[in-house]
């Protein structure tokens, strides 16, 4: 009959959570409670660390994503542009030249020159505008950074 007895505490503490086996034989339930969850948030911590850095990191690749997309649009539809332009000055220069031949064919292909070199300035100060008006690579995900940083500071400020 005691055996009987014993097997049945004995389920009784296998079936109870470690904390409460000790704390129903008459252990310290509080002083493993709190040594249990120091593990706990410390996991936790780690858990949203990691969980906010996975979050920057798709944010930055989205950013990287979208910024690409446009580039290549840009360049595509630049290059299209420029080829169409530079086509229509040629042609127009060439008529220029055939027509001034036998009298100023020196003037009229200076003159080429000037009109080609004036073109690829033009060209040059309004590809440097185009890039100066983008904000930064990954502004976003600075500015975001940035955001957490002054966030944690006000945090650590209030302790």
């Amino acid at each position: 009959m005691r055996e009987s007895q014993a097997d049945e505490s004995m389920s009784e503490a296998d079936a109870l959570p470690p904390g409460m086996a000790s704390a129903a034989h008459g252990g310290g339930f509080a002083e493993e409670a709190s040594s249990a969850r120091a593990p706990g948030l410390i996991r936790g911590l780690l858990a949203a660390i990691l969980d906010s850095i996975k979050t920057r990191l798709d944010l930055a690749a989205v950013e990287a994503e979208i910024y690409l997309v446009y580039v290549a649009q840009l360049l595509l539809w630049g290059f299209a542009a420029v080829c169409c332009a530079l086509l229509a000055v040629v042609f127009a220069l060439t008529a220029i030249v055939i027509a001034v031949w036998q009298t100023h064919r020196m003037a009229g292909l200076v003159g080429s020159m000037v009109v080609l070199l004036l073109l690829a300035v033009s060209c040059g100060l309004v590809g440097a505008r185009i890039f100066r008006g983008r904000p930064p690579l990954l502004a976003g995900t600075i500015g975001q950074f940035e955001h957490d940083q002054r966030r944690m500071a006000g945090a650590e400020g209030d302790r």
